[in-house]
């Protein structure tokens, strides 16, 4: 008998005394009934928490990246248009905290902007 024959016979109520008949029958069977388990309501949420983590560490991954690469493009480009002494940057060499200060700062805004502002704005 075929498949299709044993699933009409079978979702016809006309018993089947084949193996395959039985096997079906049972699958239907099974099928027909609610699943055992049941999800908390808070499960939804929690998915929802993992994903946005993974999507922060992910982006914090990239910022890093992006930071580190400019600070190497930026020692590149100094060091091969010598502009530590010469030049329009001269004043670099005289001034490495306030370089030092205004990198932190513009990283501290950055903080800032992730974990407040755009976190009121999700709400």
């Amino acid at each position: 008998m075929k498949d299709e024959e044993l699933q009409k016979q079978i979702e016809a109520g006309i018993p089947v005394q084949t193996n395959d008949g039985k096997a079906y029958q049972l699958v239907f069977n099974k099928l027909k009934q609610e699943p055992a388990f049941h999800v908390p309501i808070s499960f939804a949420d929690r998915i929802l928490a993992i994903i946005k983590k993974r999507e922060e560490q992910r982006d914090f991954r990239w910022l890093a990246f992006g930071i580190f690469l400019s600070v190497v493009a930026l020692v590149v480009v100094l060091t091969l248009t010598k502009a530590w002494t010469i030049g329009v940057f001269s004043f670099i060499s005289g001034y490495p905290g306030l370089i030092a200060f205004g990198i932190a700062f513009i990283l501290l805004l950055q903080w800032v902007d992730r974990k407040v502002v755009r976190k009121d704005a999700t709400h």
